[in-house]
């Protein structure tokens, strides 16, 4: 056991003491949601680590069928071989009584790229267990954000050049859709993006309006604009049936940062009026104050018969390849 935690620890030093030497590594296995757990059979099966499966496997957010955050795949310290290391998502649980206090450290492309690995190692599994809990939301942030930037880098990778300049002329922003989807609609102030397979389809819409002020960035606002821009623009397969939002479940808005821009971030669940179609949407809105108007971009995804977690990451990955040099950093408040 002592073994396997030393080597973990000189591999995380060595990682940390090279970030200047560029070494090719192997690319990431596993399948996406995936974190592999490394801890002993022992101590996985006893009490405390209820509270780690518990968080993990806790219910995603604003899908309409309830799907896990995280799967979970439980290794012990022994069977840690090398072709395991090269998992996507990895937490190490390290336990000796050479910790004196719980700790916790993120570490990227350790073995392979792209990985994320998070270390949680002290004394025992009780205060390791706990430690957890209490950063639960830092934990589980760091495997999500992850997972989205993993599919913004599939868009950049496969990028239709067609489409991305058709935004750019269109919107006036820069995004990067990747091969697949199709113009389903193209106005000046709102385009519609859609990719089908046999099973499932997702599609992204980007539309603009003028900016008021601040007060747009609560719940009500955002969700009776997108209600009104959905009914004149995304009609249903029926007469009289178009796009709206579930209105069962209150859509969650957190204003959020990336790349030093600020956004209302809106999740919820979208239906067709008079149809029976339906399915989760993420949404960000940004402020334009070149143009005085607000930039939505919004993904939204049907799968009857699937998960939909994976693909609602997906969408949220391909939004996050937004850029736009002319937004301020403000903030907004939040309603």
């Amino acid at each position: 056991m002592r073994t396997v935690i030393v080597f973990i620890l000189v591999a995380l030093l060595v990682a940390s003491c090279d970030d200047n030497v560029k070494i090719p590594k192997p690319g990431a296995t596993g399948k996406a949601g995936e974190v592999l757990v490394i801890i002993d059979n022992a101590y996985w099966n006893s009490d405390p680590c209820d509270t780690i499966r518990e968080m993990f496997r806790a219910s995603y957010p604003m899908l309409p069928q309830n799907e896990s955050k995280f799967n979970l795949i439980q290794v012990g310290n022994s069977s840690f071989v090398t072709v395991m290391q090269k998992h996507r998502n990895i937490l190490l649980i390290s336990i000796s009584s050479d910790f004196t206090e719980p700790k916790i450290t993120v570490t990227r492309d350790l073995w392979a790229e792209p990985q994320v690995v998070v270390n949680a190692l002290g004394a025992d599994i009780a205060s390791v267990a706990s430690m957890l809990g209490r950063r639960r939301n830092h934990v589980l942030n760091v495997f999500e954000q992850t997972e989205i930037e993993r599919q913004s880098a599939n868009a950049m990778e496969y990028s239709d050049k067609a489409i991305r300049d058709t935004i750019r002329e269109l919107a006036g922003i820069n995004m990067h859709i990747p091969s697949g989807y199709y113009l389903m609609r193209r106005d000046p102030d709102f385009i519609w993006l859609e990719s089908r397979t046999n099973h499932n389809s997702m599609g992204l819409f980007i539309y603009t309006y003028p900016f008021v002020d601040s007060e747009t960035f609560t719940v009500d606002y955002l969700v009776n604009k997108r209600n009104t821009v959905m009914k004149q623009k995304v009609p249903g397969s029926r007469d009289s049936s178009w796009m709206t939002t579930t209105d069962f479940l209150t859509p969650q808005l957190e204003i959020k940062q990336h790349k030093g821009l600020q956004y209302g971030e809106l999740r919820g669940l979208w239906e067709l009026v008079n149809d029976y179609m339906g399915g989760p949407f993420i949404s960000r809105s940004y402020v334009d104050r070149k143009r005085n108007r607000i930039i939505t971009v919004e993904g939204y995804v049907y799968a009857p018969r699937t998960g939909k977690r994976d693909l609602i990451r997906r969408a949220a990955g391909i939004i996050n390849t937004f850029s736009l040099d002319s937004i301020a950093n403000q903030n907004f408040a939040q309603g």
